[in-house]
């Protein structure tokens, strides 16, 4: 399976497509050369000339309407050049997120038109780095509610005060895009704004730090921020004084759907890294690949790097419809980035001594996707939005998550009839052990308002939730029974049911309860699976497509 098989597997829209390819030949040709050229300068050397050269190839700005000096794309458009790019290397990747869906995109979501056509065109064009300032040395997951840095207005002039850290392109940016806490005026307009702070005019007042020693994305500019009393304008603020809490959550939200599929084009690089040496690894007179076990584990690899893509271009199309996503933006991230880290490391162990060395890029890819499960919220923030959807939100699974638009209906259904049964089964389960949650009383409250439950029913319901999608997305582009993307569809399928109708039934028992239909929904899913999945044939079925 060739890199260019497996984006053909990956992006099905024509335009996704031709950018995923137009930036894999990119990588080749240019950032190759250019990353050999860091390495001898030194891994944490920054190579200024890389945004420029994004915009001159036009890889910039792609989701940034043509209006303001952009590619006219939206972030769909923009996965496929984070994942391209992150495929030749996670720090480079970064670099472009920070700078396109956290910096350009705030001003764009939460600026005046003015301020749109004033940064934006360089911004797209890669003329000038942009730096989004929010996290804090004190402050990072509860950076709203625990942010020091002040914007303070005496004399009717409005001065930035306060410190920026892990800020990405911190260094080397010409704009900054800054949170601050800003006291009331006359009992009004308190909390959190934001606004953009041109480095070229304030420099003297503004004290960088470096940050070196990071375990991985060595070559990102990640710095420490310091703001002096640097004077701002209104006109410099995006949106009204203390309104920049929703534009920073948003922003935050379609973020989450980008460094997802950068994490992804980390585990698609390390897999196809580990399938080469697998098929150049003799082992007893025959190629690693061969072994059973072997062939397992890269089915694994394949078929979790397939299904998490199902959950990123899901949350994408709602937030480029305007559509609520904010728990289909937190299940995305949590499944693709813990994939693409269990996928990173997966990779080292087949290369085993190999791929422990730095001369291999399976040892720098895990170092690269370990930030991931961290940056833009960690896993357990993840959790803890989606638990607190449920806990506030609508009862079934339909209402959280909206069925797929197709879930076994029309055509191409019929190979997919005995997944759909165990995912129904399954989402029976879910809901049912939400239900008791809810509302069974307990000594300090309701099992959801606690942390451990709260956990696993986001797990649950995230499992359950790509394996949906995945089901659909092969139902729409292949219903062969025998093509790589319905076994892999039915593979995921009966797994996530035995997950969550087990994990239901371990929810129950942590508190000491039990439920006879969860019992029953958990050996009904072991009955339905057919027997070409019961038997394992399925795996070496889609061995063959490796």
């Amino acid at each position: 399976m060739t890199a260019n098989e497996l984006l053909d597997m990956i992006f099905h829209d024509e335009d996704s497509l031709l950018l995923a390819k137009g930036v894999r030949q990119f990588g080749e040709q240019e950032l190759l050369p250019l990353l050999e050229e860091v390495r001898k300068s030194g891994e944490e050397t920054f190579p200024t000339q890389f945004i420029r050269l994004m915009g001159e190839r036009e890889f910039l700005g792609t989701s940034i309407p043509a209006e303001y000096g952009g590619q006219g794309g939206n972030l769909e458009l923009f996965l496929p050049i984070l994942e391209g790019i992150a495929a030749f290397d996670g720090s480079l990747a970064l670099t472009v997120a920070a700078h396109e869906s956290l910096a350009t995109t705030h001003i764009l979501l939460g600026g005046s038109e003015e301020q749109r056509k004033a940064y934006l065109p360089d911004l797209a064009s890669g003329r000038k780095l942009a730096a989004w300032c929010l996290t804090e040395p004190g402050a990072g997951t509860n950076i709203l509610g625990g942010m020091k840095a002040g914007l303070n207005k005496s004399n009717g002039n409005w001065t930035l005060s306060g410190e920026k850290t892990f800020i990405t392109n911190g260094c080397h940016a010409d704009v900054y895009v800054v949170a601050a806490r800003s006291a009331p005026l006359n009992g009004r307009g308190g909390g959190i704004t934001a606004c953009v702070v041109e480095r070229n005019e304030h420099s003297s007042r503004i004290h960088l730090q470096p940050l070196h020693g990071k375990m991985g994305m060595r070559i990102t500019d990640t710095a420490s921020v310091n703001f002096d009393d640097v004077p701002v304008g209104e006109s410099s603020f995006l949106r009204g004084i203390g309104e920049a809490r929703e534009t920073i959550v948003s922003v935050l939200l379609r973020a989450r759907i980008g460094i997802s599929a950068l994490g992804l084009g980390l585990a698609r690089d390390s897999f196809q890294h580990a399938r080469a040496h697998t098929k150049d690894r003799i082992i007893s007179k025959e190629p690693l690949f061969n072994k059973e076990l072997t062939q397992v584990k890269l089915v694994g690899m394949l078929t979790k790097l397939w299904v998490a893509w199902q959950g990123i271009f899901r949350a994408a199309r709602l937030a480029v419809a305007g559509e609520p996503f904010k728990a289909q933006a937190c299940m995305a991230k949590l499944f693709a980035t813990e994939a693409a880290l269990e996928i990173c490391d997966e990779s080292i162990q087949l290369l085993g001594g190999y791929g422990y060395m730095q001369d291999h890029k399976v040892e720098q890819n895990y170092r690269d996707a370990r930030l991931l499960t961290i940056g833009e919220g960690t896993s357990e923030i993840q959790q803890f939005t989606i638990a607190r959807v449920l806990k506030e939100g609508p009862s079934t699974f339909a209402e959280i998550c909206g069925e797929p638009p197709s879930f076994l209906r029309g055509k191409n259904s019929e190979p997919f009839h005995a997944a759909a049964e165990v995912l129904e089964i399954a989402r029976n389960s879910f809901e049912s052990v939400l239900e008791y949650a809810r509302s069974r009383k307990l000594a300090g409250g309701v099992p959801l308002e606690h942390q451990p439950t709260q956990v696993k029913l986001a797990d649950i319901l995230t499992r359950l939730w790509v394996a949906r999608l995945a089901v659909t997305s092969a139902q729409e582009s292949a219903g062969s029974s025998s093509s790589l993307e319905t076994r892999m569809a039915r593979l995921s399928a009966f797994e996530a049911a035995r997950e969550v109708c087990h994990e239901a039934i371990q929810l129950l028992g942590d508190y000491g309860d039990s439920d006879k239909t969860l019992v029953t929904n958990y050996t009904d899913v072991l009955a339905a699976t057919p027997s070409e999945e019961a038997a394992g044939e399925i795996l070496p079925a889609i061995a063959e497509s490796l």
